[in-house]
C-alpha cells in the first residue's frame, strides 16, 4: 500500500474531529444559548401557597378574656417569656419573630437551623381554671399544642399540662397527646391515635382545664379527655411546638 493511501483515511477523520470540535464552539458561545432557548429547560416552580386569614375567635372567648395578643406589633412579645422545654446550649436557644401580624417560630440559633427541642412561648400572668385558645398554621414544622398550670424556673425541669398534635404526614402515633409533665418528667394522661392535623391550614386548638378535669378540643370539636387526681396548682399558659422553624401562631386568648 502506498504512503498516499494510508494518510488519506487519516486525514478524513482529523477533518472529522476538527468539525465537530468547531460545531461544538459555536454552539456554545456567549449569546447563543438566549439566542435560541436555553440548552436545558426546567419545569417552573409551583407558587407559594397563600396563607389565607385565620379563623375569627369564638363569641363565647371573646366576651370577656382574660388575656388576649393578637401579635399586631413587634412590642407583642415583651411580656412573654420563651423557654426551652429540653436542654440545649445557650446558643442553641430558639428564636420568635413576629411576621405580618402573626408570631412565628424562627428555627434556632444566630444561624437559624432545624432543631428538634422542645418549645413554649408563655402568656404573662397565671392561670388555674380557664380555655386557652390559639390559632395555628403548619407550613412545614408539624407540630403544636398547648401547654398550661407551667411553673418552674428551668423549662426541662418544670412542671406543667401539655397538648401534642402531631400532623397527618407523621408516621409517630398517637397523634394527640395529653400529658402531666411533673419536674420535667412526662406523664401521659390520655391520647388518641387519630388522623393528625392538615398542614397549610389553618387550626385551632383549645385546651380546658376545671379542676382536674382537662379537655382538649381541634376545630370546635372534642379531641381528648383526661382527669388528674392530683392536679398541678396554677400557672402559666402558652403555645407549643418544636423548634423546627416553618409555623405561624395568632390570636392567642385566655378565657374564664
Amino acid at each position: 500500500m502506498s504512503r498516499t493511501t494510508r494518510v488519506m483515511p487519516l486525514l478524513a477523520v482529523a477533518a472529522t474531529a476538527l468539525a465537530l470540535v468547531a460545531a461544538l464552539v459555536f454552539a456554545l458561545r456567549p449569546g447563543q444559548a438566549e439566542q435560541g432557548g436555553p440548552i436545558l429547560q426546567y419545569p417552573p416552580e409551583p407558587p407559594a401557597p397563600t396563607i389565607g386569614p385565620n379563623p375569627t375567635v369564638a363569641a363565647s372567648l371573646a366576651a370577656g378574656p382574660l388575656f388576649v395578643a393578637d401579635f399586631a406589633t413587634a412590642d407583642t412579645l415583651a411580656a412573654w417569656q420563651m423557654v426551652e422545654l429540653d436542654f440545649i446550649l445557650p446558643e442553641d436557644r430558639a428564636n420568635w419573630v413576629i411576621d405580618n401580624g402573626r408570631l412565628r417560630q424562627d428555627f434556632a440559633g444566630d444561624a437559624r437551623n432545624s432543631a428538634l427541642h422542645q418549645l413554649a412561648a408563655l402568656a404573662p400572668g397565671s392561670y388555674a381554671d380557664g380555655v386557652a385558645r390559639v390559632s395555628f398554621y403548619d407550613e412545614f414544622n408539624g407540630i403544636a399544642g398547648l401547654v398550661a398550670r407551667y411553673q418552674g424556673e428551668v423549662g426541662h425541669e418544670a412542671s406543667y399540662y401539655r397538648l401534642r398534635l402531631l400532623k397527618r404526614e407523621y408516621e409517630a402515633t398517637p397523634k394527640y397527646v395529653l400529658e402531666k409533665v411533673v419536674d420535667g418528667v412526662a406523664i401521659p394522661l390520655a391520647a388518641v391515635d387519630g388522623p393528625g392535623f392538615a398542614p397549610r391550614q389553618w387550626h385551632v386548638v383549645e385546651l380546658e382545664l376545671r379542676g382536674g378535669e382537662l379537655t382538649a378540643r381541634l376545630n370546635g370539636k372534642p379531641l381528648v379527655r383526661a382527669t388528674d387526681p392530683d392536679p398541678l396548682p396554677a400557672g402559666q399558659v402558652g403555645i407549643y411546638t418544636r423548634a423546627l422553624g416553618g409555623i405561624l401562631f395568632d390570636d392567642f386568648v385566655v378565657a374564664p
